[in-house]
């Protein structure tokens, strides 16, 4: 009997186990930069002086784009980004610019592109030192994220990006 109950308890413990180690696999999300993953964290400064985290806007649709003043397909689109900030605030969706301050040539050209275009509407974050583009392995500006309400990405968009374009992809998440 004693062998038989150390039998049944070690069976019990395994499948407790097992089904741990199964369920939360699947319910568990890769961190990473491709669609699908759970969008990497990163808290940097912003042009208004405050500290921001990627993750203080879980719960808003966040169009996450990388720029730098020099790009001229990022001075294309941010006018269109910030009309699309300005338009679709009201519901939950946030744009989110970083400037990628470590491939500009002068700090000074990123302050002029901040103030030339009004960014200070939107979050208007600055990658001082690489890190954002380290941790989203950057290749190409402009960028944009597109991720959804829970942190998930839904979109990746390596060139530029316009109102109608964004408004296609996030109106099934509105």
């Amino acid at each position: 009997m004693n062998k038989k109950f150390i039998t049944s308890m070690v069976l019990a413990a395994a499948i407790i186990i097992i089904s741990y180690v199964i369920f939360t696999n699947i319910s568990a999300q890769e961190v990473g930069t491709q669609e699908g993953d759970a969008a990497a964290d990163f808290t940097l400064p912003s042009y208004n002086g405050e500290e921001r985290s990627l993750s203080s806007y879980e719960g808003n649709i966040v169009i996450m784009n990388m720029w730098a003043s020099w790009c001229e397909p990022c001075t294309e689109e941010i006018p269109e980004l910030m009309e699309f900030h300005q338009q679709y605030e009201e519901q939950g969706v946030i744009v989110l610019t970083i400037n990628m301050n470590s491939f500009e040539r002068k700090q000074e050209q990123a302050e002029k592109f901040v103030e030339q275009f009004d960014m200070r509407q939107t979050p208007a974050l600055i990658d001082e030192e690489g890190e954002v583009a380290d941790l989203y392995n950057l290749q190409y500006l402009p960028t944009t994220y597109i991720i959804t309400r829970d942190g998930t990405i839904a979109e990746k968009i390596a060139g530029e990006i316009n109102f109608k374009q964004l408004e296609e992809k996030v109106a099934d998440q509105l």
